[in-house]
């Protein structure tokens, strides 16, 4: 619920031992994701928990903008809502592997590293609540380079103003991913790139389109796999239907969603020869393609869960 997602970020102020790294994200095709980290000590202290503060009053104060920019929690599925917050286990197949290297990553910091070198693409604050003795970490990732050199800036100096040439540690105290215990959300599509999503739901893609293959309900399955894994269709199969595809197995079926759907076929299969056909069986399976309830027309949304 989105009211649990409020209270987490109205009591950051009373989450403990907060510390901030800066994430160098290095996404490979072979070897996945490889993180680098390196922890910044703040002088004076406290002015950490001074923006951690900030942050929570830039969401939740008293003109906070959480409640103006998110409508819904949902879990990911894919659709790109901007009034939406997407909700992912750590175990889900879309970012295990990277979500594993992320926390051993961030469990052990290079000190070594200068932030100034790296190739830093965020920042994250870490801290921990204690909840009925129970240790529960955050962590709050913005996926913004938090190093900036300053251009055009000037600073006095003996009545004269000399520009400032310097790399900087710039914080933005806006979200773009919380980690809660063991939940990711994702407050903008921007995390998916934290987690290089696009390489799984693009594997998740291809396993689909081979069980599509062995169901031979289309006519043509390389034209099929190729406009299947191509353009949105990739993230579309995010949530994919596996139950959809077993009742189009069935002949039958399939004359009725052809028929729904104004969907061609050939010799009893969807004739995937012809354009836009494709399209429409991936949004089929994907649960895309509905049926508006008053005029029993088909529709496109851009997700479906069950009626509550």
């Amino acid at each position: 619920m989105l009211n649990d997602i409020r209270s987490i970020l109205q009591n950051l102020n009373n989450a403990k031992n907060w510390s901030l790294q800066v994430l160098q994200i290095k996404p490979s095709k072979r070897a996945g994701t490889e993180y680098t980290d390196r922890e910044i000590t703040f002088d004076p202290a406290g002015r950490l928990e001074e923006f951690v503060s900030e942050v929570s009053e830039l969401y939740i104060g008293a003109k906070g903008c959480f409640d103006a920019k998110f409508v819904h929690l949902s879990e990911y599925d894919g659709s790109a809502n901007g009034k939406t917050i997407y909700k992912l286990n750590r175990t889900s197949p879309l970012i295990a592997s990277e979500y594993n290297s992320l926390m051993q990553a961030l469990a052990n910091p290079n000190s070594e590293v200068d932030p100034f070198e790296m190739k830093a693409r965020a920042s994250v604050l870490i801290g921990q609540f204690e909840r009925d003795e129970t240790i529960i970490p955050i962590k709050l990732i913005s996926m913004q380079n938090p190093i900036t050199m300053l251009k055009h800036r000037f600073m006095q100096n003996k009545g004269a103003f000399q520009e400032l040439d310097k790399k900087v540690l710039t914080l933005r105290p806006t979200i773009d991913v919380l980690i809660y215990g063991n939940e990711v959300y994702l407050f903008t599509l921007n995390g998916e790139n934290l987690f290089n999503m696009e390489r799984s739901y693009k594997v998740l893609c291809s396993d689909y389109i081979a069980k599509v293959q062995e169901s031979e309900i289309v006519v043509n399955i390389e034209k099929f796999s190729s406009v299947a894994g191509s353009g949105h269709n990739p993230r579309r199969f995010v949530s994919y239907n596996q139950s959809h595809l077993e009742k189009l197995k069935n002949a039958s079926t399939r004359r009725k969603i052809a028929t729904k759907f104004s969907i061609p076929m050939d010799g009893g299969k969807f004739d995937t020869n012809q354009e836009g056909v494709t399209e429409k069986i991936v949004k089929i399976l994907c649960d895309k393609g509905m049926v508006d309830p008053f005029e029993s027309l088909p529709m496109e949304v851009p997700s479906a869960k069950k009626w509550e």
